[in-house]
């Protein structure tokens, strides 16, 4: 099981310290950390310099891998637009002259979850942008439609016509804790038809709840899914930007 991070965070000091902590502490956990300077890669220039002071740190420890955040509006993005964040995520190690500024792939948010032939082909396009070539470490690539319906998710058919096909991990649940809860959506991600380990699942707004109770979630989401982030933050549009005092027992849960 690995750790898929929103690492939404402003990089100001001492506040990527529970990542790094988590990272030395837990070095058989791999972390996916998404970078999210500017709703994308500031295109037209850089990071600010706390970023690029900061951002060479993830590099130091093996087991962080680095994805650069784009969206997609649901591929009603100019898809000119995706592959020019693209492209400024690849050029910052070159700009900086600083190979630890190298993303290692990109995450796509806001993608689909119902297949359409034309949007298959914008995000085909767009995986192929950071998966040809070597612009990116590891050519790693993430959808996240954020909720992938039931009926898709159980579905037999559901690899024959999906958007899995052209990612390494796809976000197929990104909801509140208690809608996960709910009978529905929990038997129907145990039953989902999407591999495992291509599979993630990220939690917000959960209660105040004990360790134990944090290492029942991870395993449940374990039988589903192999990537998995959780938080308690309730507040829509803060949900990533701090580390939540679940962070260090989520991590604990998953080692």
């Amino acid at each position: 099981m690995s750790v898929l991070l929103p690492l939404y965070v402003y990089p100001s000091p001492g506040a990527w310290d529970p990542l790094y902590n988590a990272a030395k502490a837990h070095a058989d956990v791999e972390f996916t950390v998404i970078v999210n300077p500017c709703s994308g890669p500031c295109v037209g220039s850089l990071p600010d310099q706390v970023y690029l002071d900061e951002i060479p740190k993830l590099k130091t420890y093996e087991n962080i891998r680095t994805l650069g955040y784009v969206a997609t509006n649901y591929t009603t993005k100019s898809l000119n637009d995706v592959l020019a964040e693209i492209d400024q995520y690849a050029k910052w190690s070159m700009l900086t002259n600083n190979t630890k500024l190298r993303m290692d792939g990109i995450f796509f948010d806001e993608t689909p979850s119902t297949f359409d032939p034309s949007k298959f082909a914008y995000l085909k396009r767009a995986s192929e942008a950071v998966k040809n070539g070597t612009r990116f470490r590891d050519r790693f690539v993430v959808h996240n439609p954020g909720l992938i319906p039931t009926s898709i998710l159980t579905s037999k058919s559901f690899l024959s016509q999906s958007y899995m096909n052209l990612s390494d991990i796809t976000v197929v649940f990104e909801e509140t804790f208690d809608k996960w809860i709910e009978k529905s959506t929990f038997d129907a991600l145990q039953k989902s038809q999407a591999r495992k380990s291509k599979s993630a699942v990220i939690l917000h707004s959960l209660p105040t709840v004990s360790k134990t109770v944090v290492d029942w979630v991870v395993e449940q989401i374990g039988d589903a899914a192999g990537w998995i982030f959780l938080t308690n933050v309730k507040t829509k549009d803060e949900y990533y930007h701090n580390f939540s005092g679940l962070f260090n027992d989520m991590v604990k849960a998953m080692d």
